[in-house]
Formats: structure tokens, sequence, C-alpha cells
């Protein structure tokens, strides 16, 4: 199966300070770390992002088409520049993903909108797969102000898959670097 993979590194950064995707953990980027783990699953690669600080990765730079709705801008945005229906969507602090993991998701398509794994702290729906069948949902949710992806995932046919053997044998999988002390703590 052919897939473009969206580097979700646009975000804000707001309580880590400073751009997470350029932060350092075991001697590279987290942007670097992020496309090592997706590029062998991948026919294409695209980083959601504005900043140009990004394009010296020499992949597509995709820009949210509608500013300031969070990662629904970027993911929708990303789809719609995407050449293949299926898209695996990750954000570029979830430092902790590994290849196992995406395949296990990629094994789980079937006749759905979108992948998303769960486990008993809840969803994850910025370390998925979406289908391209979801632009047009998406952006009546844009359109309507509703940038939250539990309406996106409400409103398609989703598969939630239970991640939770894999969270067992990886405690940090879905572990988001949000703040210096998860960067810092993730080191040692």
């Amino acid at each position: 199966m052919q897939i473009t993979t969206i580097i979700l590194a646009g975000g804000l950064s707001k309580r880590m300070g400073t751009d997470k995707a350029l932060l350092e953990l075991g001697g590279k980027t987290l942007l670097e770390r992020a496309i090592t783990l997706c590029k062998p699953l991948s026919s294409e690669l695209l980083i959601s992002s504005n900043s140009d600080l990004h394009a010296g990765f020499n992949y597509p730079i995709i820009k949210d088409e509608v500013k300031d709705c969070g990662p629904i801008g970027g993911i929708y945005s990303g789809l719609k520049q995407s050449n293949f229906d299926w898209n695996l969507v990750l954000s570029v602090d979830a430092a902790f993903v590994d290849a196992l993991f995406l395949q296990f998701l990629l094994k789980n398509t079937g006749d759905f909108d979108a992948v998303v794994p769960f486990s008993e702290k809840g969803g994850e729906p910025l370390i998925a797969l979406y289908n391209r069948s979801c632009i047009s949902k998406m952006e009546k949710l844009i359109e309507n102000g509703e940038y939250k992806m539990h309406n996106l995932l409400k409103s398609v046919n989703t598969n939630w898959v239970d991640a939770q053997e894999y969270l067992n044998k990886n405690k940090r999988l879905f572990a988001n670097l949000n703040r210096p002390e998860d960067l810092e703590s993730s080191k040692l």
C-alpha cells in the first residue's frame, strides 16, 4: 500500500518555549527522528509546518490553509496535498513511537476513513492514519469552527484499535515532549 506521511511540526510550542521540531534527542532533531522513522514506510513524506526553518529537511512544507485551528488544520492541508489515499499522521513531539507500532496501524485500514490507536489513557489522533475521504468532513468542521479531532473522529468511519499491548512493551510510546522537563527526563 502506498501511503503519504504527514509529520505535524507546525505547533506553537508554547509550553516548550521553542520550536519542538528542532530540539535534539539522541543526537537528532525531533523532526529528523520522525523522518527517519517514517521514511521506510512512506511513498511520500510531507511536513506540516508554517515555519521556513523546516524547509532545510528537503521535504515539501505544507502550510496551513486555515490558520489557528490546531492539528485539524495541519492534517486537512496535508491531506489535500497528498498523492495517496492513506496518510500516516505523526506529531513531531511523539518521539518514542516505533516502526513496529506504525506497521500495526497500517494493517488495520480496511474500509475505514481513519485508524486511531487507543489505550486506557484514551485515543491518540495525532499518531494515526487518515484517508483522503476525510477531507470534506474536515472542511465542514473547520468552516463551523469545530477544531477538535474528536468531532472529526465521531463523524467518520473510525477504526479504534487497541494499542495497550504495544504500550505495555513501550511505556513511552505515546509520551509527548511538551515541556523542557519532558525533554530532560527523556534523555535519562
